[in-house]
């Protein structure tokens, strides 16, 4: 699942809609359900996550997120996820996250990180 998650992130900042897509439909299972604190209720589904992630893309050029922890416990993964803007300012965040026996990402749980 690891690398899924890897995989589900590094998308955050692809400029390429269409790579960014790809990996996204590689990595997201169809019924996967996306809740993070930016959001008032979980989204459901792969197209809605690609466009939620597209929208950071367009609304933040150059910014990435990127992996500063991964640990995997009991089936259930949390991620340390830094979201690193163009200009250097920096966001945690924090992803309880599950997959299915297929490594396909089916939940993801955001919370705001603290430090930094």
């Amino acid at each position: 699942m690891s690398d899924s998650v890897r995989r589900f992130f590094n998308a955050w900042g692809d400029g390429d809609a269409e790579a960014r897509m790809a990996v996204l439909n590689d990595v997201l299972a169809d019924g996967v359900r996306y809740a993070d604190p930016r959001l008032e209720e979980p989204l459901v589904g792969t197209a809605a996550v690609i466009g939620y992630v597209g929208q950071f893309s367009q609304m933040a050029p150059g910014a990435i997120a990127q992996i500063a922890g991964l640990e995997t416990r009991d089936g259930i993964t949390r991620a340390t996820v830094e979201f690193i803007m163009a200009d250097g300012q920096m966001q945690l965040g924090q992803y309880m996250i599950e997959a299915d026996g297929a490594g396909q990402l089916t939940r993801l749980v955001g919370f705001k990180g603290t430090g930094a």
